[in-house]
């Protein structure tokens, strides 16, 4: 879908969701290369600078939530292609994003261009934020009881890290490449705002490496809970089995051709019978209370 405006120093297309009229348009109306087009319909296109005869083309990496991927919070690329009056926006998904750029008629391109990759470092800080809550409402619920899904959510969280940093630390080769493009920062204005986008991008790498490591230690800490009850269970099992073991034993004696003591009585071997089966339970249920006392 194509939405063209036009602002004081350029005009602005941004072409989101496209189908394949808008990409026939980008190829003849725009004059935007195939293999142009080609890298903007790859899904995992890594942030860059590519320097084109009559246009320029900036990719960087946007968070959203993608229920098409494996991974729920993901990133997806947006292409930036711009020339000497014109900036086009291109991206697979719709960008929500792109709707909160400010509008200034003053702005130059290139400020226009450095506020979306501020406003795309802004939406990374949000999508941590959130992840973060998911990770702790996880957490409690996996105090409370293991669940396959809970362990599942925070693996796909650690996934979500992973394509975060990825995207950010790409965001910010593009923000060090276009820093040392010729006439790119011109202004003063454009100056604070390519450090002002540093510094965001940057934050978002630390919030990710922290958020990591509390992952992990999360992760550290559900194993060896997961190993202790597991050690738990099998001490029960091996109780109950030595438990059971003895009146199998006894009744096997019992059922053998010897003489035995008490085989003469009628009720005196399963008197004893009983009597040890008691007592065992008993044990049994004794040593259970006293472990969770203890």
């Amino acid at each position: 879908m194509f939405v063209t405006e036009k602002l004081n120093t350029f005009n602005w297309v941004n072409v989101g969701n496209p189908d394949h009229e808008d990409f026939e348009k980008l190829l003849k109306d725009y004059k935007i290369d195939e293999d142009t087009i080609f890298d903007i319909l790859d899904p995992d296109e890594q942030p860059r600078i590519e320097n084109e005869d009559d246009y320029k083309v900036i990719i960087v990496r946007f968070p959203i939530i993608n229920r098409e991927s494996e991974t729920l919070w993901h990133t997806e690329p947006l292409s930036i292609i711009y020339s000497s009056s014109r900036v086009i926006t291109v991206c697979r998904k719709r960008c929500d994003l792109l709707d909160k750029i400010k509008r200034d008629e003053k702005a130059t391109r290139e400020e226009f261009i450095l506020n979306i990759i501020y406003y795309i470092a802004e939406s990374y800080l949000r999508s941590l934020k959130e992840l973060n809550k998911r990770v702790r409402e996880s957490k409690d619920a996996l105090s409370e009881h293991m669940r396959r899904r809970e362990l599942m959510a925070l693996l796909d969280i650690e996934n979500s890290y992973t394509l975060y940093m990825a995207g950010l630390k790409g965001n910010v080769a593009v923000l060090d490449k276009l820093e040392k493009v010729r006439g790119f920062v011109k202004t003063e204005e454009s100056k604070e705002l390519i450090e002002d986008t540093r510094i965001e991008l940057n934050q978002g790498i630390e919030v990710v490496t922290s958020y990591s490591k509390m992952l992990k230690s999360i992760k550290e800490t559900l194993e060896s809970v997961i190993n202790m009850d597991s050690n738990t269970y099998i001490n029960r099992l091996t109780m109950w089995n030595i438990i059971l073991i003895v009146p199998t034993v006894l009744v096997g004696f019992y059922g053998m051709n010897m003489k035995l003591p008490f085989a003469d009585s009628e009720n005196a071997a399963t008197i004893i019978f009983i009597s040890i089966m008691v007592l065992l339970l008993g044990y049994a249920i004794f040593s259970t209370i006293r472990r969770h006392i203890v």
